[in-house]
């Protein structure tokens, strides 16, 4: 009986073992997996996290021809993932947008921030999404920064698998687009009450003279 019993528990510990040395083995593979960039899809990006897209795009963008790309850190990139001299040798930094929602007002600010602080003479947001919105487009055009949308970033994908990098090329690189806009929309005419200046629950009474000169 003790016999049996004993082999029982040598049967269960080398079956443990070897499931342990299984897991071990595809854990290994997991972290060693490595991703061809040449054989990666839109399908592809819509699987990857933030970060992941940003590591992508470094790659790309290396692999099309531009030798001088950088990745900033990931905790304290100041609105800039990647920066880049492109062909006219103008420095130029990027947002990476991995969305499936509309790009808002926020990622124009935050490139046209990191422009100025990297001193970079453009700025570009490349986005998995076709969806921007309608003041986004308008800063955008008010700041000078380029959109590589969804279309346009499947396009490059086509033309690098391809190997016709310069067309790629130019994708990225295209000027930012001219958008009509007035600034003015974007102010509140405040209603003025004689004798006094009111905005929200705050006012402020004129003197007499004040209210002379106004």
């Amino acid at each position: 009986m003790l016999l049996e019993w004993g082999n029982l528990v040598a049967t269960v510990l080398v079956c443990l073992l070897m499931v342990s040395l299984i897991i071990a083995v595809v854990l290994h593979i997991r972290k060693k997996k490595r991703f061809d960039v040449a054989k990666i899809t839109m399908v592809d990006i819509d699987q990857m996290s933030g970060h992941e897209f940003e590591d992508y795009l470094y790659v790309l963008f290396v692999a099309l021809g531009y030798e001088e790309t950088f990745l900033t850190k990931k905790s304290r990139d100041f609105g800039a993932d990647l920066i880049f001299r492109d062909c006219s040798d103008s420095e130029t930094v990027v947002q990476a947008k991995r969305l499936s929602e509309k790009v808002g007002l926020d990622a124009v600010q935050e490139i046209y921030a990191a422009k100025a602080y990297y001193q970079a003479d453009k700025a570009v947001i490349v986005t998995s999404t076709n969806q921007v919105s309608d003041p986004c487009r308008k800063l955008a055009a008010a700041t000078q920064v380029s959109i590589v949308t969804r279309d346009d970033l499947k396009e490059v994908i086509g033309y690098f698998k391809r190997g016709r990098l310069a067309e790629a090329q130019s994708i990225i690189e295209v000027p930012y687009a001219e958008i009509a806009y007035d600034a003015e929309d974007s102010l509140d005419d405040v209603e003025y009450q004689r004798g006094m200046i009111k905005a929200g629950d705050y006012y402020y009474k004129l003197t007499l003279r004040q209210q002379r000169s106004v």
